[in-house]
């Protein structure tokens, strides 16, 4: 008995490690139809299937140039990105045409450094890419980010690309005709709070600002004489005012704005406290963000904050219930839904211990709440609520299958491969998984969700990727066919 299990342990690594045979790209994802954008480890842009049968070049890298950061529209039809040689090279914004990528402006990005502000970033698409909703096989190291600033989004009915330059924040049609300038602030980051039309920006103002100049003396110059004060305030002439040293300067502050896109002019007003780091749900009218155990909102129509929720406990997720049009969060021991427009909050589900943590499925629509025991996956289609116990493991991404199984990625500690095990809903037990040994490894739902790759993010895309047939629980180890990334092109 025990050489028995001995021979089937080791016959079960050896498959996991070595496959019987090489599998291609093509052959793993043959069923995968659905189109999306390949970032190309030697730069290049690509629109194929998934299974890449087929393939357009969108754009390919020309003298020295590189590709800085791309960009899906909210409809899924169209892509915008950026390109750029050096740091001090023009930047390039391209869209995709009938024959291509089309060079739709050129202007040089904005550096925060200028204005005393420290900010870097990668110069290249990599893991750390704002609103990515594919997977990218590139993690930066150090000397892989650059001091230019790489902000690049669409307008709500994809007909525009909004970006920042060195002289503000601009606005360009993808089609045709000139760029037009939203805002003289300074973007260093740039998001889009979709489905809602307004933006969140991480901006440097430059304000006006008195200086004290001295008055002016006899057989001295004005900046070496003494100031005159009345009620504590120097007094100037009119020599001193008219002065070429005299009085104003301009100040760089840093600050959050909201970005409004109003008919036939562009608002910006205060954050008022939201920032990209705090817990947000969003609806096509309303923003809403928590801090602590408070809910706070914007509107379409109003940018000034509301406080709409008091809770008793600190809230640790928000969603926006699409369905019922309403707000969801959770709280210590409960998951509320709340209608948008108003009303009383009704509860949910409760569980038995408080809630820690919440993890939104990466690729589907249910929630997975993490207690010190337990994970309860909430359906917000039926609200079905269902409890797998932890048995000791650490969660922390949840992903579905398209029959509807569900799936968590755990954490394997420091420098230890990650882990993946699968809903029993029917026991209330996770069962593990065999996951490939990859170090620090990454785990990516390919378009379909009956896929998931793992790989190991580095400096450079991996060579080899292993790819999990969810259905069977089969692994394949592929070799890469040349990707560093990609994004699905579908509706956000």
């Amino acid at each position: 008995m025990r050489f028995s299990t001995a021979v089937l342990v080791i016959s079960a690594a050896l498959a996991l490690a070595s496959p019987a045979r090489a599998v291609t790209w093509s052959e793993v994802f043959s069923t995968v139809s659905d189109t999306v954008v390949f970032l190309g480890a030697d730069g290049s842009l690509l629109r194929a299937p998934f299974a890449l049968a087929t393939r357009e070049t969108l754009w390919s890298p020309a003298g020295g140039q590189r590709l800085a950061r791309i960009r899906v529209s909210p409809d899924g039809r169209r892509v915008a990105w950026l390109t750029r040689a050096h740091d001090r090279d023009t930047t390039r914004l391209w869209v995709d045409g009938s024959g291509g990528g089309v060079q739709r402006m050129r202007y040089f990005a904005f550096e925060a450094q200028r204005y005393g502000q420290v900010h870097s970033e990668a110069a290249i698409p990599t893991a750390e890419d704002r609103g990515s909703r594919g997977g990218r096989l590139i993690q930066p190291r150090a000397l892989m980010r650059r001091i230019a600033s790489n902000t690049i989004e669409w307008t709500p009915d994809s007909r525009a690309v909004v970006f920042g330059f060195d002289d503000g924040i601009a606005a360009v049609p993808a089609d045709s005709g000139g760029g037009f300038v939203v805002s003289k602030a300074f973007a260093v980051g740039l998001e889009a709070l979709e489905p809602a039309p307004i933006y969140l920006v991480d901006a440097i103002v430059l304000r006006e600002r008195l200086q004290s100049m001295p008055q002016q003396a006899r057989g001295m110059h004005p900046s070496e004489a003494p100031a005159t004060l009345e009620n504590g305030v120097p007094l100037y002439t009119t020599f001193d005012l008219g002065h070429v040293d005299a009085l104003e300067s301009r100040v760089a502050y840093p600050g959050r704005y909201l970005l409004y896109p109003l008919a036939g002019r562009w608002r910006v007003f205060d954050a008022g406290g939201l920032s990209s780091s705090r817990l947000r749900a969003v609806s096509p009218g309303t923003v809403w963000w928590a801090v602590g155990p408070v809910i706070h909102a914007i509107r379409t129509h109003d940018p000034n904050p509301t406080v709409e929720v008091r809770s008793p406990a600190t809230v640790v997720w928000l969603g926006y219930d699409e369905g019922h049009r309403a707000l969801v969060w959770a709280a210590g021991t409960e998951v509320l839904r709340r209608p948008e427009d108003g009303g009383d909050a009704s509860a949910i589900l409760r569980t038995g211990a408080p809630i820690r943590t919440a993890l939104p499925s990466r690729n589907g629509h249910r929630v997975g709440f993490v207690t010190g025991d337990s994970v309860v996956v909430w359906d917000p289609l039926d609200d079905s609520a269902r409890r797998v116990a932890l048995g000791g493991l650490k969660p922390v991404a949840l992903f579905e299958s398209p029959a509807g199984a569900a799936l968590v990625q755990t954490e394997g500690g420091r420098g230890a491969p990650p882990g993946l095990a699968r809903a029993d809903f029917a026991t209330g037990r996770w069962v593990a998984l065999e996951v490939p040994p990859v170090k620090n490894g990454r785990i990516a739902a390919a378009p379909g969700n009956a896929h998931l790759l793992l790989f190991d993010p580095a400096p450079k895309p991996p060579a080899t990727l292993h790819v999990l047939e969810v259905a069977t629980g089969r692994w394949e180890s592929v070799a890469n066919p040349g990707i560093a990334g990609w994004e699905p092109l579908e509706p956000r």
